[in-house]
């Protein structure tokens, strides 16, 4: 990727589930220096690479925020750091609004100062489409936010004050808006790892012949997380022929039931399991059908998902027999 080569980089929230993936293929590249951020108490899981710098960072702290941008001053800025759980955003709305908006007001005040003409990709999320999904057709970029949990109001609230420092500064502002996506290393607070870490440890005789699930009707838009990471790359090397502030959905373009993704993961299985309803795991205010339109990305980039739902499946579940030691065949 030519348009990257010798550019100083910064990763924010690096040591979360896509930064694991995001920091190594960066470092794949000839960049110049990679820098990425953590919060405190999770050591990053890539700490080892000596080709990328870390340094620990709380974005909702305005002034170290300043003072890390500063010392940086990156070309290139990926915003990945965010409060990403739906639960916890219900049980926990203010820390939420605070890393998510907050925190990325921050972090843009931050790069304006220090880099004024550098390129920021804000990393937002199609649940801010919320109820403008209920149509059941695949939304694309003019579709209106519609947020219908805390998590969503506030990527929402950020994606706009993305668009505004586009149109107000020098910056390149990039919005990217990622649908679902999974991969080995996500936590298992996520439906897909969760399916598959049940089915682990019904594999290693940890856990009765049974898994627990939500609403199994509704219909969603998966993508590995490779296909996600390379999406933001194609974002990045395109950057200088997309105009500042464009918004990107990143989807498959296609979606499918939760039904079909569990009866897949249960297919690769070898182990009878019942499948039993959890009240507890049914979300309020839940969308039937989600479904994104990539043309976008596609005409601006060229990129396109590499790899299938059964793949992702199958990653996943041999991760997961991994982690837990199981029986099953990896």
């Amino acid at each position: 990727m030519a348009n990257l080569k010798g550019k100083t980089v910064l990763i924010t929230g690096a040591n979360g589930f896509v930064g694991g993936y995001l920091v190594p293929a960066l470092c794949a590249l000839d960049i110049g220096e990679c820098h990425a951020t953590y919060l405190a108490g999770q050591y990053p899981s890539a700490a080892d690479r000596s080709e990328v710098t870390w340094h620990r960072l709380d974005i909702t702290d305005r002034s170290e925020t300043a003072r890390i941008i500063e010392s940086i001053r990156p070309d290139l800025v990926f915003h990945l750091a965010a409060q990403s759980h739906v639960p916890t955003a219900f049980s926990q709305p203010a820390l939420t609004w605070a890393v998510n908006l907050q925190g990325t007001i921050n972090l843009l005040d931050a790069t304006v100062y220090a880099k004024p003409d550098a390129t920021f990709i804000n990393v937002g999320t199609a649940d801010a489409y919320g109820a403008s999904l209920r149509e059941g057709r695949p939304v694309d970029e003019k579709t209106p936010f519609m947020p219908l949990n805390p998590y969503a109001a506030s990527k929402a609230s950020a994606d706009l004050v993305a668009f505004q420092y586009a149109a107000t500064t020098k910056l390149k502002v990039i919005r990217a808006r990622p649908f679902n996506h999974s991969g080995p290393g996500q936590e298992e607070g996520f439906v897909l790892p969760a399916f598959a870490a049940q089915i682990a440890r019904i594999e290693a005789g940890l856990q009765a012949p049974s898994i627990s699930v939500g609403n199994l009707e509704g219909e969603r838009d998966f993508l590995h997380v490779h296909d996600v990471v390379d999406a933001y790359l194609a974002l990045a090397e395109k950057a200088p022929r997309i105009p500042s502030g464009t918004a990107f959905n990143i989807a498959s373009g296609k979606s499918v039931t939760m039904a079909y993704l569990l009866d897949s993961l249960l297919a690769e299985s070898p182990s009878t399991i019942r499948v039993e309803q959890d009240p507890s795991r049914l979300r309020p205010a839940d969308i039937r059908r989600v479904s994104g339109n990539n043309s976008a990305i596609r005409s601006a980039t060229g990129w396109a998902p590499k790899h299938s739902v059964q793949e992702l499946l199958r990653d996943l579940l041999a991760y997961w027999r991994t982690a837990i030691g199981g029986k099953g065949q990896s």
